[in-house]
């Protein structure tokens, strides 16, 4: 999931301005069933705030206990928390979620740049995919517990490729690319043992806009509250103003046959076409006919949608299947806000692979997930 992350760009922002050490806890292992899962990360400062949230509630309390120790030392530290038992013996709480987190807690230091945070953030700036390698346990002097290492990860012929990967990490960072599914290795180094998390970290899912109306404000809102790094693009002067759309990442003006100059189309992840003029729309479809964006959104009835396709002639063919109109789910949304929430509601279970229908009790056991989400 891209967006586990999302949360601590900005917070490693914030810490560039106002520098004060911190503690990053990671998931590194789950067990059954837990709020998240593993890769999951939270900031905690030294007056006990969070960013972030790893149990809903479950063991945040007890972190805090466990960080005090990591700022006073230093040294990264593991703890474990066992929610299996019924009667949750160990904490008390009673929460049921029947599941095990192992968490590991790392001292963020002013002087380092705040590593790994800085290495988190660099995937932001590069919009360049990767595994971040932390060593857990270590007894051996040169891998000691809690050094980060982010690999960086290039497409070569459509095969996921890593650079500079260093021994002993090479094939496990290689196999984590390609499973894509964070992982726990042990390996041996001059007969000693290193344990380390190998976990597949995503930049930011790129949303591009193509309409700056009114209705375009609530969705860039909507989608900037959930971490995407976000794009309007608009024709009209009047519209493509920064005190319209104040936490937007780009704004851009621009003629549809102009958007392929001006942006790189393929990294975006979703496009959600809402000119409201079936001429523009048209001629904007027609511009990105040939990017590899993997979710187009329209606004407006199929027959709509029918219709802008039909324009493009034999082009159509290249993006058919990824062409969603109407856009979103269907939540019964009638309000600008709550029409912004389909469409993103919609746009996360594309790309999830997921049908976007309702998480029942019984479904949520079934998949292993945690009741509380």
């Amino acid at each position: 999931m891209a967006n586990k992350i999302n949360h601590l760009f900005e917070a490693y922002r914030q810490l560039r301005q106002q520098p004060d050490d911190c503690v990053l806890a990671t998931i590194v292992e789950t067990m059954g069933s837990t709020y998240q899962k593993a890769g999951a990360r939270m900031l905690i400062n030294k007056a006990g705030e969070l960013n972030g949230l790893l149990g809903g509630g479950c063991f945040e309390r007890d972190l805090l206990e466990q960080a005090g120790s990591v700022f006073e030392t230093g040294a990264a530290k593991t703890v474990f928390y066992d929610m299996r038992s019924p009667d949750d013996v160990v904490w008390g709480l009673g929460l049921g979620c029947n599941g095990a987190v192992r968490v590991l807690l790392q001292k963020l230091e002013a002087d380092q740049d705040f590593s790994p945070l800085n290495l988190i953030a660099e995937i932001a700036e590069t919009n360049l995919p990767g595994i971040l390698v932390t060593v857990l346990e270590s007894a051996h002097d040169d891998f000691p517990a809690g050094r980060s290492q982010f690999l960086p990860t290039a497409m070569v012929d459509r095969r996921p490729m890593l650079s500079s990967t260093p021994f002993p990490f090479a094939t496990s960072a290689l196999q984590t690319v390609l499973q894509q599914k964070p992982r726990i290795e042990s390996h041996f180094v001059d007969g000693r043992e290193i344990k380390a998390f190998y976990d597949p970290v995503q930049p930011p899912w790129r949303l591009l806009v193509l309409g700056a109306g009114a209705d375009a404000i609530p969705l860039v809102q909507c989608a900037k509250a959930l971490g995407w790094h976000v794009t309007v693009a608009d024709h009209r002067p009047g519209y493509i103003k920064p005190e319209r759309f104040p936490r937007v990442d780009h704004l851009l003006k621009t003629l549809p046959e102009q958007i392929g100059a001006e942006l790189a189309l393929d990294r975006f992840d979703a496009l959600v076409l809402m000119t409201h003029n079936i001429e523009y729309d048209q001629r904007y479809l027609q511009a990105v006919s040939h990017c590899r964006i993997p979710f187009i959104g329209l606004l407006g009835p199929a027959h709509r949608k029918d219709r802008l396709l039909q324009s493009l002639g034999g082009e159509a063919s290249r993006i058919a299947d990824r062409v969603f109109g109407p856009v979103g789910l269907d939540i019964g949304a009638e309000t600008p806000e709550e029409i912004a929430l389909s469409i993103m509601a919609g746009i996360h279970a594309a790309l999830n692979g997921r049908s976007g229908q309702a998480l029942s009790p019984k479904a949520a056991v079934e998949s292993g997930e945690c009741l509380h989400r």
